[in-house]
């Protein structure tokens, strides 16, 4: 592990473009104290948005060159990683604010290359039976074209009763 000098040594070589990707990672550390949401989330700079319907959920991340391939397209990990978030996100803001939930299962249908200037997950419920949640999750990109289809298994683990 790099001690605090060495890494301070390291940025001072490093060039205007490596410095942002610095500052994202120290935003998200920031962030991270503020919102409890956990890092990979505020690296992504997943957020919440509106919805038009009170049973989907919706988020969405900005596409930077962080999270792109050789092909200049998001990875796919990390489009996957946008859905299981929105699914396991919704089930946790939506139905317990006490407890938790964790991915039991996942399938991705990739449709379209991620590309774009965001991306945007909309998840919903699609079964529950005692504490397992089948859960579905679309992602489109800012043209509002399909880039993936996913369904989750999710189970609830409970908190106590509120």
């Amino acid at each position: 592990m790099m001690t605090k000098q060495e890494i301070l040594s390291q940025i001072e070589t490093l060039s205007d473009r490596d410095i942002k990707a610095v500052a994202r990672t120290l935003n998200a550390l920031s962030n991270m104290k503020e919102n409890k949401y956990p890092f990979l989330g505020n690296f992504l700079g997943v957020v919440e948005e509106d919805s038009k319907c009170e049973n989907v959920f919706v988020c969405s991340m900005p596409l930077g060159r962080e999270v792109l391939n050789p092909y200049r397209i998001v990875y796919g990990g990390i489009t996957a990683t946008l859905a299981d978030m929105a699914m396991g996100w919704m089930l946790e803001k939506r139905i317990s604010g006490k407890d938790k939930f964790v991915t039991l299962d996942m399938n991705v249908n990739y449709h379209k290359a991620g590309t774009g200037k965001r991306l945007i997950a909309e998840a919903r419920v699609i079964n529950q039976a005692q504490d397992i949640w089948q859960m579905a999750c679309d992602v489109r990109n800012d043209r509002h074209e399909l880039v993936v289809t996913t369904t989750g298994t999710f189970l609830q683990l409970r908190r106590g009763k509120e």
